[in-house]
């Protein structure tokens, strides 16, 4: 008996309808970001005590943690801080219309996974900011500012560029975390098997260490690693968990011949 044909082949879209269910889920998308946008720029300097800790945790006894250098700089970073809230506090709802977006490629029996999908997303996202603020971010502030002090200087780091470096590398490490769910969704589209994720593995790694040097700020191979390792995990537990995903729609499929 041959596979079940997909939705999509029963209904076919059209391209203009594929673009505007994609127009529709960013819009959500968009309003949700917005709103809590707004949310984050009324509490900003509350959010911005709380972003601080890791640097005032490195600093010298009695400097200052963060400077301006403009008149603009502090509304600048209160539209950062807002953005940024936005971005993180919103990501199950543009997680939640990215998967119903992919919902209709998957197979009937496939779509029991959406869900869990989803909140897959949400945890292993929730999961790398976390880590990326409670262990990279200290301790790559630590690096850096020691180096900083070794020399006797005096550490003036503005609220524009700590906000701009939390950021780029909070989300970074967020996306990061998707590996896993990114790898299992082309699997159950048949754009990748366990097996082709395994023969590739040494390539992958290369690019794992060459991402993770990328995004973390310093030389040190302490907060490569912290990044690396994690991920060569995730995408080993991929591989597992696709084969487990094969092999039950192989048995699925031998039944339904029989």
């Amino acid at each position: 008996m041959t596979e079940t044909k997909r939705e999509d082949q029963l209904k076919v879209m059209g391209l203009f309808e594929h673009i505007d269910e994609l127009r529709g889920r960013i819009i959500k998308s968009m309003l949700a970001i917005v709103v809590l946008f707004v949310l984050g720029y009324a509490y900003a300097k509350e959010i911005l005590i709380f972003l601080e800790g890791p640097l005032i945790s490195v600093l010298p006894e009695h400097a200052q943690a963060l400077h301006f250098t403009g008149p603009m700089d502090v509304f600048t970073a209160n539209i950062k801080l807002g953005l940024f809230v936005g971005l993180m506090l919103s990501c199950p709802v543009w997680l939640y219309q990215f998967w119903k977006f992919i919902e209709p490629a998957l197979y009937t029996n496939e779509k029991r996974y959406a869900m869990p999908f989803m909140v897959a997303s949400v945890t292993l996202f929730a999961i790398g900011v976390s880590f990326c603020f409670y262990v990279i971010v200290p301790t790559s502030l630590k690096y850096l500012i020691g180096l900083g002090t070794e020399m006797g200087t005096t550490p003036i780091i503005t609220i524009s560029d700590y906000l701009s470096l939390l950021m780029l590398m909070m989300l970074g490490f967020g996306l990061v975390f998707e590996t896993p769910v990114i790898l299992v969704l082309l699997a159950l589209l048949g754009l990748v098997t366990a097996q082709t994720l395994s023969e590739n593995r040494k390539y992958v790694i290369v690019v794992i260490f060459i991402i993770s040097a990328v995004l973390t700020p310093t030389p040190d191979p302490i907060t490569m690693f912290a990044m690396a390792l994690p991920t060569c995990g995730m995408y080993e537990m991929s591989i597992l968990f696709i084969r487990f995903i094969q092999r039950k729609k192989n048995t699925s499929g031998a039944s339904h011949v029989d």
